[in-house]
């Protein structure tokens, strides 16, 4: 036995596409899929990553060059002809450029609003609104970015956590002689965890 851990063929092909088509660094991929970063550079040297990596690029890039080249002579060709298979042709590439670009856009969202791995740590009640206030935050960034998530059960649950929140903040300007026990810092943590969809 030389040491070495064993992976799945599946996590060597995830790394693979997480490293040669999304093209994140090594560090990023090492904690998406929670596997050493001097395993992922042995793969790449192995796998030969590198090559893969910037022939993707190029290709990508050719693809985006070659679309806008089209979509130029086309319209061109539509403004001179104004034939309508040609406005057809148009309208197909002008659909393909504007779903290429809400998918661009989204993605950057998603990137935005992912969950941050360590979480802010809730010692005061001060630190509970806040860390509830961030949640609710992240969780609707969320939902804005992809319509698929939006579902009555989950504004439901999201007006609750609001309106709870904004008890909770209330509370905690209150003069200290007449504030009500509020919500304990494990229950806080458990709405946060129910907010993000984070398990354990």
């Amino acid at each position: 036995m030389n040491g070495r851990r064993e992976h799945p063929p599946e996590t060597v092909f995830a790394a693979q596409e997480l490293y040669c088509v999304d093209r994140l660094t090594f560090d990023q991929v090492a904690k998406r899929l929670g596997v050493a970063a001097s395993t992922l550079k042995r793969w790449a040297e192995t796998y030969g990553w590198k090559g893969k990596r910037e022939e993707i690029a190029k290709a990508e890039a050719d693809i985006r060059a070659d679309t806008v080249l089209a979509r130029s002579q086309m319209l061109k060709a539509l403004i001179e002809t104004r034939d309508p298979q040609t406005g057809f042709a148009v309208a197909g590439l002008e659909s393909l450029a504007l779903k290429q670009a809400e998918a661009a856009r989204l993605g950057r969202q998603l990137e935005n609003a992912a969950v941050p791995r360590q979480l802010r740590e809730i010692k005061t009640e001060a630190d509970a609104v806040a860390a509830l206030e961030e949640a609710l935050a992240i969780r609707m960034s969320q939902m804005l970015s992809d319509p698929s998530l939006v579902d009555l059960k989950t504004v439901r649950e999201l007006r609750q956590a609001v309106e709870m929140v904004r008890g909770m903040r209330a509370e905690a300007l209150t003069p200290t002689g007449a504030r009500k026990k509020g919500v304990s810092l494990e229950a806080t943590e458990a709405v946060r965890r129910k907010i993000l969809g984070v398990k354990g």
